[in-house]
């Protein structure tokens, strides 16, 4: 696949921080709704009924980050043959888990702040308590349902299913192709749990390695070669992203709505950053240390800083504090990771080749 039919870095780093934004937003005044009372939050210039929907659309960074794995790991995938994608998904595996074992070590000598939060591994005696840690260390909680520290990681149980998923799921794609969209976009119907991950997000997933696959936004980009026709395409894929995103505000669809807003938005970008040049320097910040924002937000808002956090009173003076705070966590995190050479350490790289298929 050429370069000219994928995006760049700099979208995905823009939609990454976008997603995180929109999950510190939902977060703070969705997901805690004893904070919210509790610092008599004030929701001005907004209404609260406005912004407990907004909060709630919030939670579509989910279906953001599913769609970029899915697109971005297609992409990779489609350059190797059989064995060196089953290496490629070891090696993200593997990546994964350099990252979050780091910050689950952080978070352990964290705990002195709050001690108590570690009785939850223990109910059932040290031996047993020490085997949930270390399912809660290597990102499986979820998967085990067994207690976890920070319960925002349920989504590391997903992110490790995506990986070892996405080799299945292109395959299957490259002998399918738009009927494997279709099956994810139904299978709510046949029988599958629809409060689950797997159901709610596999639209997502599916119509982002469609994108890949089918060279979307190169086709989006052969038809932008004038000024004009770059500013059409972006006030297009604006009026979808909007009309998508107001009929999952509204009425709901959620796995309909979560893939196609994905979609749009990520439509938007593109045109937007690569064919109209224009930065989103912040976004793209957010985006570089969004992984690292997730997995630790939690611990300050909800774990040790509650007050300090809420103390604005307003809600977006309360976002945008928790945004730089864990923005600087964020970063001080990846310096202390480079500085001790974390990544270099041989259990993240046990002789998995990344080698891609002679052309």
């Amino acid at each position: 696949m050429t370069a000219d039919g994928v995006f760049s870095k700099r979208v995905t780093l823009t939609a990454k921080g976008i997603a995180i934004l929109l999950m510190l937003f939902h977060h703070l005044f969705y997901d805690a709704p004893g904070f919210v009372d509790r610092y008599a939050v004030s929701a001005a210039p907004l209404s609260w009924p406005l912004l407990n929907s907004l909060s709630f659309y919030g939670k579509i960074c989910v279906s953001v980050f599913v769609f970029l794995t899915g697109y971005g790991m297609s992409i990779n995938l489609s350059q190797r043959n059989t064995v060196q994608r089953q290496q490629y998904a070891v090696s993200r595996f593997l990546k994964l888990e350099c990252g979050f074992i780091f910050i689950y070590l952080l978070t352990l000598l964290s705990s002195v702040l709050q001690p108590s939060r570690m009785a939850a591994y223990f109910t059932e005696g040290k031996a047993k308590g020490l085997l949930l840690m270390v399912f809660d260390g290597l990102g499986l909680a979820n998967f085990f349902g067994t207690a976890t520290y920070n319960g925002t990681w349920w989504y590391m149980s997903f992110a490790i299913f995506l990986i070892f998923l996405m080799p299945v799921a292109v395959r299957l794609h490259e002998q399918f192709g738009i009927c494997m969209v279709a099956i994810a976009a139904l299978v709510t119907d046949f029988g599958i749990d629809s409060s689950r991950a797997f159901p709610i997000y596999l639209f997502s997933l599916s119509l982002g390695i469609w994108a890949a696959q089918s060279g979307f936004f190169g086709k989006v980009r052969s038809r932008c070669e004038s000024t004009g026709a770059k500013w059409l395409c972006l006030l297009a894929s604006l009026l979808c992203f909007l009309l998508f995103s107001a009929i999952r505000i509204r009425w709901g669809f959620y796995p309909w709505t979560g893939g196609l807003v994905c979609l749009s938005l990520l439509s938007v970008l593109f045109v937007l950053v690569d064919l109209l040049h224009v930065r989103l320097r912040f976004m793209e910040l957010l985006g570089r240390y969004s992984m690292t924002i997730f997995l630790t937000h939690t611990l300050i808002y909800n774990h040790y800083f509650t007050d300090f956090i809420y103390a604005p009173k307003n809600w977006f003076l309360i976002l945008l504090l928790l945004t730089v705070s864990s923005l600087a966590c964020a970063a001080a995190i990846e310096f202390l990771r480079k500085l001790v050479r974390w990544d270099s350490l041989p259990v993240w790289h046990i002789g998995i080749s990344e080698g891609r298929r002679e052309s």
